[in-house]
């Protein structure tokens, strides 16, 4: 099952709505009440390379202005309308966007977006994710693309979400894929003849990918056994990994969210099992791996997890503060 979050305003007075809502954003954008009704339903998915989120939102706006150059965000936000109004302010680049329009924006840029009677599909995508697609993101931000162009790539966002709620993280390569070779359908093919070397990076760190998923626990995942194993040079694969700090930052990050998952399980399964199961050694190795990457021992967060359990906009915040983490 994918990991979710989900908040709904049903059955709350606006002011406490807006203020869960308002913290379950406050990692990515100040959010702010505009005149008239406020409310918000909203259910995300973490898949690999990007979170999907279908949002109904009415009286609010989102705010990146003072936070972009603090926050380090780098992915790349798509709106795909379905209904209502999505209106853009000041850096936005764009005015309006209706059903059928997708609106790209990325995220070290400033925009402020107001919603009115709105439904979206929303997708966070890595910036690599779309570097692969396209070939450069340039004159992106704030780019509105129109039907019936946004057709194809539309129906794929919302097919995605109406499945999520069944899906695992097995397929997620599959739908990074399909992704690449659809993006360039809303915006007249890629943008940039380099495309097709970027799309080769893309499908070798895929390969890394599906490596460390399978080796996790092996604590000898160097780099050197990486690039042997997926058939690449040690010199390109530190190539593909020198913008997220290094191939053994990336595994211990990625060692380090399979437990941050783990812990919030019902299970409850010892530290001692966890580092075992994830290649971090021991217990106090795990401890402290976790501490240094998430600012909280795990012992303590597994209790921040059980004093949440069945409060939405808490696990909501600790979930998607851990997806950002691991999109950026």
């Amino acid at each position: 099952m994918k990991e979710a979050i989900g908040f709904s305003s049903e059955g709350m007075s606006e002011d406490r709505a807006f203020a869960g809502y308002r913290q379950l954003y406050a990692q990515g954008a100040d959010v702010e009440r505009l005149d008239g009704p406020f409310h918000a339903r909203v259910t995300g998915w973490r898949f690999r390379h990007m979170l999907l989120f279908d949002r109904h939102l009415s009286g609010m706006a989102h705010a990146r202005e003072a936070r972009v150059t603090a926050d380090g965000f780098d992915h790349i936000v798509l709106h795909h309308v379905l209904s209502g109004t999505l209106t853009g302010h000041g850096r936005s680049g764009f005015e309006r966007a209706g059903p059928g329009d997708i609106v790209f924006l990325d995220m070290r840029r400033g925009h402020r977006t107001e919603a009115r009677d709105l439904h979206m599909i929303t997708a966070s995508i890595a910036r690599d994710l779309v570097l692969a697609a396209l070939g450069s993101l340039g004159a992106l931000h704030g780019l509105v693309a129109h039907a019936p162009d946004t057709a194809i790539l539309g129906g794929f966002l919302q097919t995605l979400a109406a499945h999520a709620p069944s899906l695992d993280d097995r397929h997620d390569g599959a739908f990074a894929r399909a992704l690449i070779e659809l993006l360039p359908t809303a915006l007249g093919g890629p943008r940039d003849l380099g495309v097709e070397a970027r799309r080769q990076d893309h499908l070798r760190r895929e390969a890394v990918e599906q490596l460390i998923d399978r080796e996790i626990a092996n604590r000898q995942l160097t780099g050197a056994a990486i690039a042997e194993r997926v058939g690449v040079s040690r010199a390109t694969l530190y190539r593909l990994y020198e913008r997220t700090g290094g191939i053994a930052g990336h595994v211990r990050r990625r060692r380090i969210d399979a437990v941050r998952r783990a812990l919030e399980r019902p299970e409850e399964p010892d530290l001692a099992g966890l580092a075992q199961a994830y290649g971090l050694g021991s217990a106090t190795a795990l401890s402290r791996a976790f501490q240094a990457d998430q600012g909280i021992d795990p012992a303590a967060y597994r209790a921040r997890v059980r004093q949440d359990r069945g409060d939405p906009v808490e696990t909501g915040t600790r979930r998607w503060n851990g997806w950002m983490q691991e999109l950026d």
